[in-house]
């Protein structure tokens, strides 16, 4: 257990790498979409932060075909 821990740490590391740049990409492209189903003022693409929580919601599994749908509206 003890002898993964730093390779546990290269990926977690390779994830929030991967959900920064997608985050950046995501503000770009989707900061006009004001509302929907799932996006509100607290799962939205308007700011940084915002659009990391909400592609971290999505990557877990939580509703991410909901906010696909609301951001395709566009």
């Amino acid at each position: 257990m003890v002898i993964s821990i730093p390779n546990l740490l290269n990926v977690s590391a390779l994830i929030v790498l991967v959900l920064y740049i997608y985050s950046i990409l995501g503000v770009f492209i989707f900061s006009d979409v004001r509302s929907g189903d799932t996006i509100t003022q607290y799962t939205n693409f308007w700011n940084f932060y915002s659009a990391f929580i909400t592609l971290f919601k999505c990557s877990t599994g939580e509703n991410w075909y909901l906010t696909m749908f609301d951001v395709s509206k566009t």
